[in-house]
């Protein structure tokens, strides 16, 4: 509550009025040189001159470090840090969750060729399109709470892989100390016990006996902050990992577990959708961007060339950082950012894109193994620009594509560099606080509940009270499509720059953007360009979304004027980042929006 109030506070001290944002243009700096704090930001980033991690849990970036400093490189850290989160945040971070890792060697190092981990949950052997289907009538409790609403999980599978293809260390290290909090248990966080509160109905019997506690009638209620909670199941389950590895997790005592109490519950995973788990390794998709001569902004004349590096499908977050990207280079041309990036005139143009990227989203993406995602199209210039000419200055006016999308939003996202420059970017998730609220016993895994971003029945709402598409629609073995968008900046040499990603459901494509297009192209600090409040547009619904107090009466105003329906909102999207300057410095910078840490080696 307190960061809240902090957090409220920075964002009555940012807001922008009309033709007045200009003021944060005054501060920038070339992207090749380590920019000035900007005055906005009410702390400085976490520097260092070696390795940097940036999580949602201090103690987790710390652990991360560790492992740098015992030689590990960025694959060993971001491996470390994620199965610590797995401990000690729950609620996003299980074991029974799934993710994307994007991973680009320094070009000093290694041939610099970036990688993708595409370890998201998969729809069990038995799913079909009609899964959820009873009585002609769509059941979306059944895809969101319960054993039926889990996929099979790929967190253990694509950790294991990243380490055993990139990594340093033996997984009996980088297991130690995750094992050893597990056992003797960590403190409750405040967000924890908020998604406990949130979810607490969902549970099984297993999940209440760990995450519970006695009230004074005897009741078992959700455990307060600071209470220590042990896990002594999961720290079994993680043994298991660390002695036989992969087959630790997929074959053996822990795979039989799960796939019996699953069926005890009512569920269909099985030791056969376990043992049939695989990663895929795929390419990232990436562009590279000018704006020197697309403007007689003098803010944009002198910035150089930089490459953004991301996530393909079955992401739809990575394309859409991309196209915006491209469409803010088209606004540009209607002297959109003028103002600067607190005016409406830029929010209009590119809460614009935004719906243009969500519209795409909603009709076209899915799992690329099983639809045929145009990307070429998509992507392609000529498109883009044929797209934009549906923009009025003056007014909102979106292209009636049909189509909506569906997603969770709890998810987490950090960032690895080590000493020599290689860069880790991941994201993971359970989908809704702590999954499906099912918990095998016996094993600790809190298990997801990522069958609901699938399209369970085309026009029916999911938990967020969205609808989805045939390409999303559920099928045996297929992933579901995602927004999670780990994303890498490198310079033109190759170089990675700015590791970056976020947690927030489909506002994770919208913020990383936003965070990005601060620092790159008004160049203002990465912690500044973090912090500001953010914004978010996704077509359907039609409303655009602010943060609370972080935009003046009169930018509202305006926006309204122009045909929005303004909605206010805590947050929008949670971002973990980290930067690092050619005279070696690197800065972490960890969202003041949750609670998390940036920690150097």
């Amino acid at each position: 509550m307190i960061k809240k109030i902090i957090l409220v506070t920075c964002f009555v001290l940012f807001a922008c009025a009309e033709k007045r944002s200009t003021e944060i243009n005054s501060v920038l700096k070339d992207f090749t040189g380590e920019p000035e704090q900007s005055g906005l930001g009410r702390y400085c980033p976490v520097v260092g001159t070696k390795g940097m991690v940036v999580s949602d849990d201090e103690n987790a970036s710390k652990w991360g470090v560790e492992i740098l400093r015992q030689g590990g490189n960025a694959i060993d850290a971001a491996v470390a840090t994620a199965f610590y989160l797995a401990v000690s945040r729950p609620h996003y971070a299980a074991l029974g969750g799934g993710g994307f890792l994007l991973y680009c060697p320094s070009k000093k190092t290694f041939k610099p060729d970036c990688h993708i981990i595409d370890y998201r949950e998969q729809a069990p052997l038995v799913a079909q399109r009609d899964f959820y289907i009873r009585d002609k009538k769509a059941r979306t409790d059944l895809s969101q709470d319960g054993p039926l609403a889990s996929g099979t999980p790929g967190v253990v599978a694509g950790l294991l892989a990243a380490l055993e293809k990139f990594g340093t260390l033996p997984r009996q290290k980088i297991l130690q100390t995750p094992i050893a909090i597990a056992q003797s248990g960590f403190p409750l966080s405040g967000q924890t016990e908020y998604a406990l509160y949130e979810r607490w109905e969902a549970f099984n019997d297993e999940a209440k006996k760990i995450f519970g506690c006695l009230d004074q009638t005897k009741k078992i209620k959700p455990c307060p902050v600071g209470t220590v909670i042990k896990q002594i199941d999961l720290a079994k389950t993680l043994k298991e990992i660390s002695l036989k590895g992969h087959k630790g997790f997929y074959e053996g005592w822990v795979a039989k577990t799960i796939a019996l109490k699953f069926q005890q519950a009512g569920g269909v995973i099985s030791e056969e959708d376990l043992k049939q788990y695989e990663v895929k390794f795929r390419k990232p998709i990436s562009g590279v961007f000018d704006f020197s001569r697309s403007s007689n902004f003098s803010v944009l004349k002198n910035f150089d060339k930089f490459e953004v590096v991301t996530m393909p499908p079955p992401s739809a977050g990575g394309a859409g950082i991309l196209q915006l990207f491209y469409y803010s280079l088209l606004a540009n041309k209607h002297e959109a950012f003028q103002f600067g990036y607190g005016a409406s005139q830029t929010l209009h143009a590119l809460s614009h894109a935004m719906g243009l990227v969500f519209a795409d989203r909603a009709f076209y993406f899915g799992d690329p193994d099983f639809t045929q995602v145009p990307l070429e199209k998509l992507l392609n210039d000529r498109y883009l620009d044929e797209r934009w000419k549906s923009f009025k200055p003056d007014q909102v006016n979106f292209p009636k594509t049909e189509g909506r999308f569906s997603e969770g939003q709890n998810t987490t996202h950090f960032s690895v560099m080590d000493r020599f420059g290689n860069a880790v970017a991941i994201t993971t998730t359970v989908n809704d606080y702590f999954g499906s609220g099912f918990v095998p016993p016996g094993t600790g895994v809190v298990m997801n509940n990522e069958m609901d971003d699938f399209s369970i029945e085309p026009g029916v709402p999911n938990l967020y009270g969205l609808v989805g598409q045939e390409a999303n629609a559920i099928a045996s073995k297929k992933r579901p499509l995602s927004s999670m968008s780990p994303t890498i900046i490198r310079d033109m040499q190759g170089q990675p720059r700015i590791v970056i990603g976020a947690q927030g459901g489909p506002k994770i494509t919208t913020s990383v953007f936003l965070a990005l297009f601060n620092r790159l192209v008004f160049k203002i600090s990465l912690s500044d360009a973090v912090l500001v409040p953010r914004f978010h547009y996704q077509w359907k619904p039609p409303v655009l979304s602010l943060e609370a107090n972080g935009f003046s009466s009169e930018v509202k105003t305006n926006l309204t004027k122009l045909g929005y329906t303004i909605k206010e909102i805590d947050t929008s999207g949670i971002i973990h980042a980290l930067e690092r300057f050619p005279n070696g410095r690197v800065w972490g910078i960890s969202d003041l929006r949750t609670e998390g840490g940036a920690v150097a080696e």
